[in-house]
Order: structure tokens, then C-alpha cells, then sequence
């Protein structure tokens, strides 16, 4: 019987062991080289990942860094914005202040010829007598504020209520509305500055200025100026003259219907006057007591006092037409271009109107210094009234007319000028 050797009996176990070895060695490289390879991609993923992160995370603080920067601009310009704010209207509140104060005077700008001598007083057309406070009856100074500004001693110069009210009825009537929401320092921001536009602009200006009346002036005295500067007739101002021109009296003498009738009419002076030939007689009574009943209904009468002036008013207010003179209001030519130009010159100057300008002469009792030789103007108006210098056209109506200006020709000062032959009779 054959036998038959195995391969392991065949081959010495020194040999088979290094092959084994090998065999293992090879397997253990291979392995070892799939572990690297692995290693290497998973190191790799590793190192896209963790760049991939640092280019995120890099963008993350430049979009941080930006937005930084923005906001720190914005915060700066906004800071520069409150700070131009505050310079303008700080010089806005200094110039209203030495604008307003010197009107607050109430007294007309006089113009000085080259002498010294008053030639002109500024305002003199109107007519105008002032009085104190102090002077007036107090059913005046209620029928006013309760008519008209009923919470004036306790606002700051702005009527919330009324305010918010009449913006309301101002958005629902699409800017159509009458609804009055001014305070009396309102009023009287208006009556100084002449600016009557209806425009946003105009009064959130008038409010600003409100406000910073009252922080200059009090309750009395800002009451005061506006009883003396309101119009309450044809070219009558303040309640004095008023109470010269319907009642032929001083106002200290009014009584409390005459007081209420006055206090009334300031919505509608014209329409109001019993002597311009309106049949408003009834209208006039039912005004007058609602200004009563107003007084009534805040505690500032009694009944008995309402019932007396209400008797006073239905059997019809005594009405009597005062006179009252106006000053020399025919200026010479030389006086109405200098005042025309001080006009101009102030509106530059301080930045108003020219309206605003022209109160301002009216009541800061300003002196304006002219350079008029009243001896040479007086002649060369004397000269203008020669007949000689007229000539007539052929229709006979209209005639030549001449103008001349004397100047010293070292200073370039106008001494004297005349506009037109004839005399002057306009102002």
C-alpha cells in the first residue's frame, strides 16, 4: 500500500514558519497600507472640514465686524444730526429771545434826522392806546381766556387737548378744517411775527415759539402784550382803543357784557362791528352770550351775574362810536425809503420775514438814525409843489412828473429826495 506524505510533512517546519511569516507580513502591510490610505482620507476630510469651519467662522466675524462698523456710523451721524439740532435751535431760542423782548416794549420806532429831531414815528397809522394789565377789568381778562384759551394758566404755551383735537379734524377733513386749536401765546406768536400762512411748517414754528415765550415771560405779562396788539376793528388794535372805538369809554369802565362782547368778537372783528351797517344785531347777541355762558360754565360769574348781563345784552348793548386820532403817518420820501430799507435789512439780518421785520419796528421802540438834512428836505419839497415844472398831456388828465436826490458827494450820504411833483399824501 502506497502512503502518501502531506505537504507539511513534505516541507520542513522551518521553512513553512517563514512562509507563514511572510504571509503574515504581507497581510499586515496591506491591512496597514488600507489603515493609511483610510487614515489619510479621513485626516483629509478632517482637514476640509476643519478649513471649511475656519473660512465660516472668518466670515461670521467679518459679517460681525461690518456690522459693527455700520451701526457705529449710523450712532455717529445720528449724533452729529442731535448735535446740529441743538445748535440750530439753540440759536433759533436766542434770537426769538432778543426779538420778542424787545418787542415786548410795545412802543413805535422813532427815525432821527441828521440833527437829532424825530421825523417819523414808526406805527403811527394805527391806531393804538395801550394800558396795564393791572388797568383792566377782571371780567375781561376772563371772557378772554374762557372764550378763547380756557386752560391758559396751566398749559406751557400748547393746548394738548385742543392740539391733538384739531390735528384729528385736520387729517379727517383732508387739511380742510377750521377747527382753532392756537392758544392765546399762540395768538400772540402770530400777531408778533405776522405769519398767518396755513402750512405744517408754520405751525410747528409757532409752537417751538410758544413754548419759548412762556418760558421768558409769565402768565400776566405775555396776557398782557396780547390784550394790547390784537386787532378788534378797522385798524384799531388792543383792548383800550377797542373799548374807545364801540363804546367811547376806557376799558377799566366796561361792563361785563361790554367785556364779553369784546372778548367775542376777536374770531370776526369786522363782522362783529355794529357800525358797519350789517344786520348782525342778533348775531351779535347770541355771540356775547355764549361768551357769558362760557364764563358761567367755568366758575368765573355767578348766576346773578350772568342773569344781569344777560338783560344787559337782550335789550342791546349801548354801543357808541369814540374817536381816536392817529399820529403823522405822511413820511417824507427820504423817510419811506429809509424805513423800506431798515425793512429789507432786518428780514436779512435776523433771518424773519419782512412782515415780522416791519412789526418789529412797530414795537421794539427801536431809534433809527437817518442821514436827512430836514432844512434841505423841506426846500426841495417846496421846489417839487411849483407849478412851473408841471405840464399837462394832451388829454388834460395826466401830467409830468420829476424826482430829485441831493447827495453829500464825499460821504455818498442822501441829504434830501423827492419822488413826484405835488404833495405827497400817501404813506
Amino acid at each position: 500500500m502506497r502512503r502518501i506524505i502531506s505537504e507539511a510533512e513534505e516541507i520542513p517546519k522551518s521553512v513553512l514558519k517563514m512562509k507563514q511569516d511572510k504571509e503574515k507580513r504581507e497581510a499586515a502591510k496591506k491591512n496597514n497600507s488600507q489603515y493609511n490610505k483610510i487614515n489619510r482620507n479621513v485626516q483629509n476630510s478632517r482637514n476640509t472640514k476643519g478649513s471649511k469651519n475656519s473660512k465660516t467662522s472668518k466670515n461670521k466675524k467679518d459679517k460681525k465686524s461690518t456690522k459693527s462698523i455700520k451701526r457705529k456710523a449710523i450712532l455717529i451721524i445720528i449724533l452729529i444730526l442731535l448735535i446740529v439740532l441743538g445748535i440750530c435751535l439753540g440759536i433759533s431760542a436766542y434770537n426769538w429771545k432778543v426779538l420778542s423782548t424787545a418787542m415786548f416794549t410795545n412802543k413805535n420806532s422813532v427815525v432821527l434826522d441828521k440833527s437829532g429831531e424825530v421825523i417819523a414815528e414808526i406805527g403811527n397809522e394805527q391806531k393804538k392806546m395801550t394800558v396795564d394789565i393791572e388797568d383792566m377789568p377782571q371780567y375781561l381778562i376772563d371772557a378772554y381766556v374762557s372764550i378763547e384759551d380756557e386752560r391758559f394758566y396751566s398749559h406751557h404755551g400748547i393746548d394738548i387737548k385742543r392740539t391733538g383735537g384739531a390735528i384729528l379734524s385736520y387729517i379727517t377733513t383732508f387739511g380742510n378744517s377750521s377747527y382753532g386749536g392756537s392758544t392765546i401765546t399762540q395768538q400772540l406768536v402770530k400777531n408778533l411775527t405776522g405769519d398767518n400762512t396755513d402750512s405744517v411748517t408754520r405751525k410747528v414754528k409757532e409752537w417751538w415759539k410758544a413754548f419759548l415765550l412762556e418760558n421768558y415771560f409769565s402768565k400776566e405779562e405775555i396776557l398782557e402784550m396780547y390784550l394790547n396788539v390784537i386787532y378788534v376793528g378797522p385798524n384799531v388794535y388792543g383792548v383800550e382803543t377797542g373799548a374807545h372805538y364801540y363804546f367811547n369809554k376806557d376799558v377799566e369802565d366796561l361792563s361785563l357784557a361790554e367785556c364779553a362782547y369784546l372778548a367775542g368778537i376777536n374770531n370776526s372783528p369786522n363782522y362783529y362791528n355794529p357800525f358797519e351797517g350789517y344786520d348782525n344785531e342778533e348775531d351779535i347777541s347770541d355771540r356775547t352770550l355764549t361768551v357769558l355762558q362760557k364764563m358761567l360754565e367755568l366758575g368765573k360769574i355767578t348766576d346773578s351775574e350772568y342773569k344781569s348781563a344777560e338783560t344787559e345784552v337782550n335789550n342791546g348793548l349801548n354801543f357808541e362810536e369814540g374817536e381816536i386820532e392817529t399820529g403823522d403817518c405822511i413820511y417824507s420820501y427820504h423817510t419811506d425809503a429809509l424805513i423800506n430799507e431798515v425793512i429789507e435789512d432786518l428780514a436779512e439780518e435776523k433771518n424773519i420775514s419782512e412782515d415780522f421785520a416791519k412789526n418789529y419796528l412797530y414795537l421794539s421802540g427801536s431809534t433809527i438814525y437817518s442821514t436827512q438834512d430836514s432844512n434841505m428836505q423841506e426846500k426841495v419839497e417846496e421846489e417839487s409843489l411849483k407849478s412851473q415844472y408841471i405840464l399837462y398831456s394832451e388829454n388834460g388828465e395826466d401830467t409830468s412828473q420829476a424826482a430829485m436826490v441831493i447827495l453829500n458827494h464825499q460821504t455818498g450820504e442822501v441829504l434830501a429826495c423827492t419822488g413826484g411833483l405835488r404833495r405827497k399824501r400817501d404813506f
